[in-house]
C-alpha cells in the first residue's frame, strides 16, 4: 500500500530525469572507443554502464541537483512527520 507522499515522491524521483535522458534511477549503457592493444591506432566500440564515475561533468552536476532536490524533500518530510507527532499530545488524536 503506498499512500499519497510516497506516491509523490516516486513522481518526483521519476520526472527528475528529464526529457533528454532516462530518469536517474535507470543507468543506460554507452557506447566508447577503445583501442585493441595498447597504442594501437585501430579501435572497437565496447559497451560500459554508465556510472558516476564515467558520465560527464555536466550529467554529474545534474544528478548532484537532483539529488540535493530529493534530500530537501525528504527533510521537509521528516519535519512535517515531526511536526504532526509534536502538536499531538498523545496517540488518540493522531
Amino acid at each position: 500500500m503506498q499512500t499519497q507522499t510516497s506516491n509523490t515522491l516516486h513522481n518526483a524521483i521519476m520526472e527528475a530525469g528529464s526529457k533528454d535522458r532516462p530518469p536517474m534511477l535507470a543507468p543506460g549503457w554507452i557506447d566508447k572507443e577503445v583501442p585493441i592493444s595498447e597504442g594501437s591506432p585501430i579501435t572497437r566500440t565496447k559497451k560500459f554502464q554508465e556510472t558516476y564515475k564515467n558520465v560527464s561533468q555536466d550529467i554529474r552536476d545534474q544528478l548532484n541537483v537532483e539529488a540535493e532536490a530529493i534530500q530537501i524533500i525528504l527533510t521537509w518530510i521528516d519535519n512535517d512527520i515531526y511536526s504532526t507527532v509534536d502538536a499531538c499530545p498523545n496517540a488518540c488524536e493522531m
